[in-house]
């Protein structure tokens, strides 16, 4: 399938062809149709499948559909559940926009109120936020959210994780009660989702799953352990690493915010430009660190799991977890930021023997195996075999790629265009009511 037979606007295609998308990912494929044509959708994807442009698109569509004057009020509301994630989307949907009149706006915490509330007067068709500094916002009764018709969660099962079930509630019920509604989420399983789901939704949403989102790493990152004896072998291994030729931008994650310093230091100890992002760190200076990283200034950033989802830095092809994190999602996450957009990456875990009984957790959960490597004059002292998961690992279903091909025939198109002209008038007559 291409993108001109998801019957998105040539405006919209236009600026797609553009940023380089020559075909649309499997969510693509099957989420955009189902917010074109008007419906709910709860989907969940692995990182780095194109799931923001899934939502993006429809909600440029969905404004281009309505034709109606820019006024303060946005008419789409995307909620991201970290800066960096919704300052992605935000980029993502001004491309979009490049060939229309369509004003978006960006509010995320770490920005003075009165530039925020400078903003909200101005011209918004869509509003990407966090949900945090919108809700502060909203109490100050800077928000109009009255004509909201197509809402966005993005990272569900992030943003609970973080806290925000009662936040976003409480912003679902400034929302008109007809509107269109999206909820992505790297996975559909927990009594928290559903309870979430059953609260945002007016009606059963269109349930789209893309393999076990949160299980699963694409294939092209290879994944490799190696086995280190204390810190002085860690630090060493780390420095091999780096100076391998493949290796064109790297992230390293840490335990805690202590660690980033203490490894920013050592790297930089190894003449690599190096630099450290964590979660306390002020607003100004993660924006300046990423953009030294997206400037090819800095080959290393050392972060905390705050920045394993979010982080939008192509070049980075090199994960190194200089220690697992304690939950399995949480690795997989991680691993995803080693490959954008279907490129080759390597996710490397330095593992002692604090790490051996998450490292089975984590292979139980992925229900595949990561397997030691070995670096020449860098072996460890104390073997250890291979944590052996217990269950084989579960094939991929496969995906029917002729219904995917099959294009809608004319008269289709035509019924289905009809059919969310007629949608979009109950809407905006619902608004006006």
């Amino acid at each position: 399938m291409s993108f001109s037979e998801l019957e998105l606007d040539p405006t919209i295609e236009q600026a797609i062809i553009q940023l380089g998308f020559k075909e649309p990912t499997e969510i693509q494929t099957q989420g955009i149709p189902v917010l074109m044509d008007g419906e709910d959708l709860l989907a969940s994807a692995p990182t780095g499948t194109g799931k923001t442009l899934s939502f993006c698109a429809p909600a440029v569509q969905h404004i281009l559909d309505r034709d109606e004057a820019s006024t303060n009020a946005p008419k789409a509301l995307i909620l991201a559940p970290t800066r960096e994630l919704a300052r992605q989307i935000f980029n993502l949907v001004k491309e979009l926009l490049i060939h229309t009149r369509i004003q978006p706006q960006l509010i995320v915490g770490g920005t003075p109120y009165g530039m925020q509330q400078q903003q909200l007067s101005e011209d918004c068709d869509i509003l990407v936020a966090t949900p945090g500094r919108l809700k502060e916002l909203d109490d100050k009764q800077w928000l109009d959210l009255s004509d909201v018709s197509y809402f966005v969660i993005d990272e569900a099962d992030r943003m609970l994780d973080m806290g925000f079930a009662d936040t976003i509630t409480a912003l679902v019920k400034e929302l008109p009660k007809e509107r269109q509604t999206a909820m992505l989420s790297a996975t559909l399983d927990g009594d928290k989702l559903g309870q979430l789901a059953d609260k945002i939704f007016k009606q059963t949403p269109e349930a789209i799953q893309i393999n076990d989102s949160t299980r699963t790493i694409p294939s092209q990152i290879k994944q490799i352990a190696y086995r280190v004896d204390d810190d002085a072998h860690k630090e060493a291994i780390v420095k091999h690493l780096l100076k391998q030729e493949g290796v064109q931008q790297a992230l390293l994650f840490v335990s805690n915010r202590d660690h980033v310093d203490v490894w920013v230091n050592k790297i930089r100890a190894l003449h690599i430009m190096c630099s450290g992002l964590h979660g306390v760190m002020k607003q100004g200076d993660r924006s300046e660190h990423m953009k030294q990283m997206q400037k090819g200034r800095l080959q290393v950033l050392v972060a905390t799991d705050v920045a394993a989802r979010g982080i939008d830095l192509p070049e980075i092809n090199t994960v190194i977890n200089l220690r697992l994190p304690q939950k399995s999602d949480s690795y997989v996450h991680r691993a995803g930021r080693a490959s954008r957009d279907g490129n080759e990456g390597t996710c490397i875990s330095l593992i002692d023997s604090t790490d051996l009984a998450m490292m089975e957790k984590i292979q139980r959960y992925m229900q595949s195996p990561i397997k030691f490597g070995r670096i020449e004059g860098l072996e460890a002292k104390t073997k250890v075999r291979s944590p052996a998961t217990k269950s084989k690992k579960k094939k991929a279903p496969k995906l029917d790629k002729k219904a995917l091909k099959a294009a809608a025939t004319a008269e289709e198109k035509k019924q289905r265009k009809i059919q969310r002209k007629i949608n979009l008038q109950k809407m905006k007559k619902a608004l006006k009511d």
